[in-house]
């Protein structure tokens, strides 16, 4: 990881970190932060995340330093006690957990995703429920550095509020990628051609071999597919997407995501996977189309990005 290019970052920014030295593994966080346990050294770059986005949570974010608690540790188990600990919590006026954070550096960001989720967020979250507090987002964290030295968050946000148990969050797999600021609402904000929010351009070769594993893993599920079917639908997928990306204008939204919507209410609610699925297909076919030349509507017709009797849905 760049860490010369998070220590500038950190060194403009207010005194979150009141102290830090990467040549010489130092570091100093500021005493309005509640610290469960000293930090005094840099282990590994998961602790350079940590300065990083402790930073940006005070002075992009807008919130106080005195909300900040680090390292709090819960005891599991009897007669044999566990002690796991939470990286970071963003507590509210009533000492609620708003953002429930584990972090990760970015090479360890991609795996064993669904573990980490399910052990260091949603069984930690309970555990500060046991204690009496309400719980409302957890984030799974970490950063990426662009070859143009650009910082951006990785992250997946669950409302915990709406999933209660890892389990209950598995079919949906509901989450956000945007950071809220100062205690407001996830915003789910769309990826728009030429928008606010685009699609990243500019990523360095781990990114991308990131991106790579991830998706096979995926979509290889622990073994139970063959390497030339996982291959055929990764190419599937990649043609799917190539499609989408130039057929939309200025101003369209993009069609390979998961839509989110609001009802009266305001109430919000995320599609099917089977709708995904569907829209995913079309672009599919529309490649085929166009890019391959098959013609044939009745082939079309019959052609999936994936085959449904090999792989699940929640893998797109």
């Amino acid at each position: 990881m760049r860490s010369e290019i998070i220590e500038e970052y950190i060194n403009n920014c207010k005194n979150t970190v009141a102290k830090i030295n990467v040549s010489r593994k130092e570091i100093e966080y500021d005493n309005d932060i509640i610290q469960h346990r000293k930090i005094k050294n840099i282990t590994g770059d998961e602790e350079i995340v940590r300065a990083y986005i402790l930073s940006k949570l005070v002075n992009e974010l807008g919130y106080e330093k005195s909300s900040i608690e680090i390292e709090k540790e819960y005891d599991i188990g009897r007669p044999k006690v566990n002690k796991p600990r939470i990286d970071v919590i963003v507590r509210d006026k009533k000492e609620d957990a708003f953002l429930y954070m584990e972090l990760k550096s970015p090479d360890e960001y991609e795996k064993d995703k669904d573990e980490i989720i399910e052990k260091q967020l949603f069984n930690l979250a309970s555990q500060e429920q046991g204690q009496g507090k309400k719980v409302k987002y957890l984030v799974l964290y970490s950063i990426d550095i662009s070859e143009s030295k650009i910082i951006s968050d990785k992250c997946m946000i669950i409302d915990y509020e709406k999933y209660k148990t890892f389990d209950d969050w598995k079919n949906d797999r509901n989450y956000s990628e945007d950071l809220p600021e100062k205690y407001g609402s996830v915003q789910k904000e769309p990826y728009i051609k030429g928008g606010k929010k685009d699609l990243v351009k500019d990523y360095n070769h781990k990114t991308l071999d990131s991106m790579r594993q991830n998706l096979h893993n995926v979509l290889w599920g622990g073994g139970g597919t063959d390497d030339n079917e996982v291959f055929s639908s990764l190419t599937n997928i990649i043609l799917a997407k190539i499609q989408d990306e130039s057929e939309k204008k200025t101003g369209e939204k993009y069609d390979f995501q998961v839509m989110y919507y609001k009802d009266d209410d305001d109430d919000e609610s995320v599609e099917t996977n089977q709708q995904l699925f569907e829209r995913i297909n079309q672009l599919y076919r529309r490649a085929l189309k166009q890019r391959l030349y098959i013609n044939d509507a009745e082939k079309l017709e019959k052609s999936f990005v994936i085959d449904e009797n090999k792989f699940s849905l929640e893998c797109i």
